[in-house]
């Protein structure tokens, strides 16, 4: 299913027939997550869709109820061979980085490393928007960890994240 349309900088965005296929293909080529917090912010699960053509907006609502004004102050983003980007709001603006735990990482990149293999993953955050199809690239990038065959992890570069062990995290994929 193309994406017909879509919101970049709170506005709707009608999609050219060139932008749809850039859009598709590049959806299909990623694994979209969004971290979903509790109430107290001391609890979260890892919302993922996995190589679908939807962009996060749509399979967020679709498929696990999130609405309009829930979305545009959830916490998302996308794995990627190599790299793994966060970003809030449709203006695709960084995210606070206390925020961001070793385990958060730890989470995303063991399925990084299921979804696209061992390695080096840089860390970003925030996106400079471009073209709707296209590739953006992070507004910086924070940090850098690598993953291994046997799920060692490991900070190469960059700031250290904080260590926070929550309760009851958990991985939901649609």
């Amino acid at each position: 299913m193309l994406n017909k349309n879509t919101i970049i900088n709170n506005k709707k965005i009608e999609l050219s027939k060139d932008e749809q296929k850039g859009v598709t293909v590049f959806h299909k080529s990623r694994t979209a997550f969004a971290i979903i917090f509790n109430k107290n912010n001391n609890d979260y699960c890892l919302a993922f869709n996995k190589k679908d053509a939807r962009e996060h907006r749509v399979y967020l609502k679709e498929d696990f109820g999130i609405t309009e004004d829930k979305f545009e102050n959830l916490i998302r983003g996308y794995i990627k061979p190599g790299k793994i980007n966060f970003y809030i709001s449709s203006f695709f603006k960084p995210i606070e980085i206390d925020i961001l735990t070793e385990e958060i990482i730890r989470d995303l990149l063991l399925v990084a490393k299921e979804d696209f293999g061992i390695g080096e993953y840089e860390i970003g955050n925030g996106l400079i928007v471009g073209k709707p199809g296209g590739e953006w690239p992070s507004e910086n990038i924070i940090t850098k960890y690598e993953i291994n065959e046997t799920e060692e992890i490991n900070r190469i570069d960059g700031i250290a994240l904080k260590k926070h062990e929550f309760q009851n995290k958990k991985k939901k994929t649609k």
